[in-house]
């Protein structure tokens, strides 16, 4: 029974935190609108500064009015999602049930586009889903930072926040869902602020500005130890000492090759006398031979 209890338990979590992940995509603004933003933000910076301030100035210059510009609207959607609190009874048990799911959706809704218009800022192409994916996992992970003092990518999920950048879509979405579920068991114990009058709406400004800001600054620092990272070369681009090849020695010259020695000529092989010729002194011995045997009959 209690495994049973446990698995219900894991499955409820789990639709939680994937209907709160699909309520924040449908109501996120599209890229173009951030990016216009963005430029808006920019121009105007560059205006409020001396023409010769550095782009790195401008940038961080931009970057601190994005951060105080969506810390404003997450303060107020915790204002708005407190509201209900001022209606006794039925509107105190609203402020508790549904204020604190409408809390989180916006505020992660308006984090996930400060994230967006941040890397949009730097260059990166929010259009791009593996950008966009990235986005949802800086913001859910450094709200669920910020809200319980616990870094979830290290000690809860395992994962090394240098490794994020070099993750896949697919990756990048298993991680973003296991964020989204522990953020909704998360905020579902917060919202009794919520349930006094007027006292909920201003705590729940002000947390939600000071959250807002904190995850702002984490992102921005993570940004920028992504710039870092691409700036070097990866480890599988690098050849350890001990395997790099030894220069190779300049080949010795080769002496060149003794000039052979022409062959002698062969001597003529002396021609052969016929084998019936005979020497004059053979033949004239034999005649005198013939002669003495033609006496002696005689």
């Amino acid at each position: 029974m209690p495994q049973a209890r446990g698995s219900k338990r894991g499955d409820e979590s789990a639709k939680q935190g994937q209907a709160l992940l699909t309520a924040v995509e449908r109501i996120v603004d599209a890229p173009e609108k951030i990016r216009g933003h963005v430029a808006e933000v920019t121009e105007q910076t560059r205006d409020g500064l001396p023409n010769d301030a550095s782009e790195e100035q401008v940038r961080k210059a931009v970057e601190a009015k994005l951060l105080s510009a969506y810390s404003n609207k997450t303060a107020m959607a915790g204002g708005a999602s407190a509201l209900p609190a001022l209606i006794p009874g039925l509107g105190s048990l609203t402020a508790i049930l549904g204020g604190s799911l409408l809390d989180m959706t916006l505020c992660l809704k308006f984090e996930v586009e400060m994230v967006l218009a941040l890397a949009a800022a730097r260059g990166y192409s929010i259009e791009d889903p593996r950008e966009r994916q990235l986005a949802y996992l800086l913001a859910a992970a450094h709200t669920y930072e910020a809200s319980s003092g616990t870094n979830p990518l290290a000690d809860v999920l395992k994962v090394q926040a240098d490794a994020i950048w070099n993750y896949t879509p697919r990756q990048l979405g298993k991680i973003v869902g296991a964020l989204f579920v522990k953020l909704a068991l998360l905020y579902a114990g917060k919202g009794l602020a919520r349930a006094v009058p007027l006292v909920g709406i201003i705590v729940s400004s002000a947390a939600n500005k000071t959250l807002t800001m904190r995850v702002g600054r984490a992102v921005i620092k993570a940004l920028d130890g992504r710039k870092k990272a691409s700036s070097q070369p990866r480890r599988s681009e690098k050849t350890p000492a001990a395997r790099r090849p030894a220069a190779r020695k300049p080949a010795r010259a080769k002496k060149p090759a003794a000039a052979k020695k022409p062959a002698r000529a062969k001597k003529p092989a002396a021609t052969k006398k016929p084998a019936g010729a005979k020497k004059p002194a053979a033949r004239k011995a034999s005649a005198e031979r013939s002669k003495g045997k033609a006496r002696a009959r005689s």
